[in-house]
């Protein structure tokens, strides 16, 4: 029980320093991007929205994986588990 908890807690902390990073890197590189070949500020402010959006997705997907591979551990620690109660009880 312990153990899912600190699980569970050590994926909240990664994500969320995730989130901080990019967070950071959004207001520190995307923000102030200037494109000197490109005048148009539509277009800058499209391609700042572009890959902030794109670092929002890659960090959502990030989580659904986590999250994805937490779940199927613990479904197939309960299996393990179970199988053996099964024999313990024959």
């Amino acid at each position: 029980m312990i153990k899912r908890i600190l699980d569970f807690v050590l994926i909240l902390l990664f994500v969320w320093a995730c989130m901080i990073l990019g967070l950071w890197l959004i207001n520190e590189i995307v923000v102030p991007l200037e494109i000197p070949w490109i005048k148009n500020r539509i277009v800058i402010a499209i391609i700042k929205l572009v890959m902030s959006s794109g670092l929002a997705l890659l960090w959502l997907w990030l989580w659904r994986e986590i999250i994805k591979r937490m779940f199927w551990h613990t479904l197939k620690t309960h299996e393990t588990l179970g199988k053996a109660e099964k024999q313990e009880e024959r």
